[in-house]
C-alpha cells in the first residue's frame, strides 16, 4: 500500500455548484421552473439569484489554461493544444460561492466493492439537476420542448470531443438509441424514458431524428412531460461512442466475432459486454467517455476489481472555470480496496484517505485520531459524517447531501482542490 502523503487536500461538492451554460429558454416538465437564460463569455461572471461569481482575471488576461501534466504532453506533441481540445463555445462551469481552485495531484478513497456508485463520482449526463432541483442542460448545450410535450429538440456543444479526441456529435445520440436501446442489446427492456402508453395501455416508442451535426430530436406519439426526469434516473445517458461501439456490436462485426470479443474482455455474453462498456463505461479501460476522469490504462491501476485502481483526468474534458482553467483540478482519484470497516478506519486515522464516510458509531474514533491523521470530521445535515484529510476550501459544514436532489445514494464531488 502506497501512502501518497499529499498535503492540503480539498474538495468542492459538485451539487453545490449551479449548472449554468449558454442555454436558451425552454419549457421543462410540468410544474418545473424554467432555467434562467445565461450567456457566458471569456472574462465574464454570471449571476443567478443572489449568488455571486468567483474571483476572476480581467478580460484582457483571460485565456485557456490546463493542468501541468497535460501541458507537458501538449509541449511534447502528444496532445493538441488546450484550445483545440475544448468546445468552440466556452462553457464556464458555475462554481457559485466556491472559489476557483489550483491544479493538484490526487485524492484517495477506500471501497469494498466496485459498482455504479464508484462511477457516479465522475459521470456526466446529457442533462443534470441544479442545486435547486431544476433540470438543466449539461452535456447538451440547450433543449426546447414543444407545447404538447411530444417533441424535444436537443442541441449539443460544437467542438466537444470524446476522451480519445474523436468529435462528439448528434450521431452518437441517435446511434445510442437506434442501435443499442431499441434492439435491447444490453439484455434489459427498453428504458421507461423512451416509452409512452396509449389509452389502452399499449407501449409506443420514441423516435430519434438527426437534424444536423450538433442537433437531434426526440419525439413521442403522445405527451411525454416526464422524459427528462426519467432519463436522469438512468444517469442522463443518451449517447455512446459510435466509433468504438461498432467494434462490439454483432450487427456490425458478426455474432461469432462479438462473442469472441466479449470473451477477450472477460465478459460472459455480448449483452454484459455492451451494458458495461456503455452504461458503466467509467470502469472500462480504453472506452471513450465524456466524463472528467477516465479509468487508468496502466497495469496495476486499471482493474476496478483489483486492490487498487485510479481514475485519471480526461484531457478533452469540456468544462472550464471562470479563469479559463480546464477542469477538473486534481490529476487522479485513487481507490484502495478494503475488506471491511476496521481497515477503512485504520486508513482514515492514519491520514491515508482524502475522504472517508463514517457511521455515527465511528465519529468518536475518527475525532480521536484527527490530530495524528491531519484531518477533520464534518457532519452533514443528512446525518452522514465524513472524515476529510486536512481542511476543505470554502466548504459549508451544513451542505445538503445530494441524495435529496438527484435521488441517488452518493455525493458527487466533481472538482477537487489543492492549496
Amino acid at each position: 500500500m502506497r501512502h501518497r502523503g499529499k498535503k492540503r487536500m480539498l474538495l468542492a461538492v459538485g451539487v453545490l455548484a449551479t449548472m449554468l451554460c449558454t442555454c436558451s429558454a425552454c419549457k421543462t416538465e410540468e410544474g418545473q421552473e424554467t432555467p434562467e437564460n445565461v450567456t457566458l463569455t471569456p472574462g465574464s461572471v454570471a449571476e443567478q439569484g443572489e449568488q455571486k461569481g468567483p474571483e476572476q482575471a480581467p478580460e484582457a488576461q483571460w485565456s485557456y489554461k490546463e493542468a501541468p501534466v497535460l501541458q507537458a504532453l501538449t509541449e511534447a506533441g502528444k496532445l493538441p493544444t488546450v484550445e483545440k481540445r475544448l468546445p468552440t463555445e466556452e462553457y464556464i462551469y458555475w462554481l457559485g460561492h466556491i472559489s476557483t481552485g489550483k491544479y493538484g495531484d490526487d485524492v484517495q478513497f477506500a471501497v469494498e466493492n466496485a459498482d455504479e456508485m464508484t462511477g457516479e463520482l465522475i459521470s456526466e449526463g446529457l442533462f443534470a439537476y441544479s442545486d435547486t432541483g431544476i433540470i438543466t442542460s449539461n452535456i447538451a448545450k440547450h433543449y426546447v420542448v414543444n407545447s404538447d410535450f411530444t417533441t424535444y429538440t436537443i442541441e449539443l456543444r460544437p467542438g466537444m470531443r470524446w476522451s480519445d479526441g474523436v468529435p462528439f456529435t448528434a450521431d452518437d445520440c441517435v446511434f445510442f438509441y437506434e442501435k443499442l436501446c431499441l434492439p435491447e442489446v444490453f439484455g434489459d427492456p427498453l428504458w421507461e424514458c423512451f416509452k409512452v402508453y396509449d389509452e389502452k395501455g399499449n407501449t409506443q416508442k420514441a423516435t430519434f431524428r438527426k437534424i444536423d451535426t450538433y442537433c437531434f430530436e426526440v419525439s413521442f406519439p403522445q405527451a411525454k412531460p416526464e422524459f427528462l426526469r426519467q432519463l436522469l434516473q438512468q444517469g442522463g445517458i443518451c449517447f455512446a461512442p459510435e466509433h468504438y461501439c461498432v467494434n462490439l456490436l454483432p450487427d456490425y462485426m458478426g455474432t461469432d466475432a462479438a462473442k469472441a470479443k466479449a470473451a477477450d474482455m472477460g465478459f460472459g455474453s455480448t449483452e454484459e459486454m455492451l451494458r458495461k462498456t456503455v452504461t458503466m463505461a467509467w470502469n472500462m479501460p480504453g472506452v471513450p467517455t465524456l466524463n472528467s476522469y477516465v479509468i487508468s490504462t496502466e497495469e496495476g491501476k486499471r482493474d476496478v476489481t483489483g486492490d487498487y485502481y485510479e481514475f485519471v483526468r480526461n484531457p478533452y474534458y469540456w468544462k472550464v472555470d471562470s479563469l479559463g482553467q480546464q477542469l477538473p483540478y486534481m490529476d487522479r482519484l485513487g481507490f484502495t480496496r478494503i475488506s471491511g470497516e476496521s481497515q477503512k478506519m485504520l486508513l482514515t486515522t492514519e491520514g491515508f484517505l482524502s475522504v472517508s464516510e463514517l457511521t455515527g458509531e465511528q465519529v468518536a474514533e475518527a475525532e480521536a485520531g484527527a490530530t495524528r491523521g491531519d484531518y477533520r470530521v464534518i457532519t452533514w445535515t443528512s446525518t452522514l459524517s465524513y472524515a476529510v484529510k486536512n481542511h476543505l476550501k470554502n466548504f459549508p459544514e451544513n451542505c445538503p447531501y445530494e441524495e435529496a436532489i438527484r435521488g441517488i445514494g452518493a455525493a458527487h464531488p466533481e472538482y477537487w482542490y489543492v492549496e
